[in-house]
């Protein structure tokens, strides 16, 4: 299962992507997006971490209006949520239908919402979530993956600032992310917390460990010094190692 954004006519069925592709909005533009159920089964979809109408919000069955409450999406058919973005940050879109089964399989991803006039530039905005390979049964039986992988291969540029956006959706276990030169950890500076901007106390350059918990991002910034390769682990509360991946930095 798996997300494709439409640009133009209908995508073939088989070009999802997992995680799904980044939805670039803008802090007070509003924004409509309309969700297509093409699954076999009902699906809805959360915009986690955003404040809107909690009609729109994904959580089939609620409202905070008595006169209406959200729907779930029913195959074949769609739903148009429309709202404006308060604020910038990292957030998430995700199922919140069945969701040990449609999360766990794929249907997740990131929500970048930038300040009016920025632009999104991939090449250093990056965006690694922490999520599961198919839908499990118990959280010692997870496999962890990020973006998809769970021997992921990132390629970097020495001496350019990047903005990593880290989040974490597999719905089982908080998870301790490290990126390493050999054992030691690299450096980076935190600058977000779900969406909002840390204050100046908070904001310091530290090494570059994290524990995380199901449903947060936080937003750093990185520059990797010089070309070479560097480590990438993610492990349980266990102290055992989920994910291992390598980073490679470029001149």
């Amino acid at each position: 299962m798996g997300f494709v954004l439409q640009n133009g006519p209908a995508p073939r069925l088989d070009s999802v992507e997992i995680p799904g592709p980044p939805i670039v909005l803008t802090r007070g533009e509003p924004v409509e997006i309309t969700v297509v159920n093409n699954l076999h089964d009902p699906t809805s979809i959360h915009w986690h971490g955003i404040e809107l109408d909690s009609y729109f919000d994904g959580v089939s069955g609620w409202s905070g209006d008595q006169r209406k409450t959200a729907p779930h999406v029913n195959p074949g058919d769609s739903f148009a949520v429309r709202f404006t973005p308060p604020r910038s940050g990292t957030f998430i879109y995700h199922s919140h239908f069945d969701e040990e089964r449609q999360l766990g399989s794929g249907l997740y991803g990131p929500i970048i919402v930038l300040e009016p006039g920025e632009r999104y530039e991939p090449e250093t905005d990056r965006v690694w979530i922490l999520s599961q390979a198919g839908p499990t049964k118990g959280a010692s039986r997870a496999r962890v993956t990020l973006n998809g992988s769970r021997s992921p291969v990132i390629e970097m540029q020495a001496k350019r600032l990047h903005r990593i956006r880290l989040i974490h959706i597999a719905a089982t276990l908080p998870l301790r992310f490290s990126l390493l030169r050999d054992t030691i950890p690299v450096a980076w500076r935190a600058v977000a917390k779900d969406g909002a901007d840390l204050p100046p106390a908070q904001a310091l350059v530290r090494p570059a460990r994290q524990l995380i918990g199901v449903g947060e991002a936080y937003d750093f910034e990185f520059t990797p010094v010089e070309p070479g390769q560097l480590r990438l682990m993610v492990k349980d509360p266990a102290g055992r190692t989920r994910v291992a991946g390598i980073i490679r930095v470029h001149p």
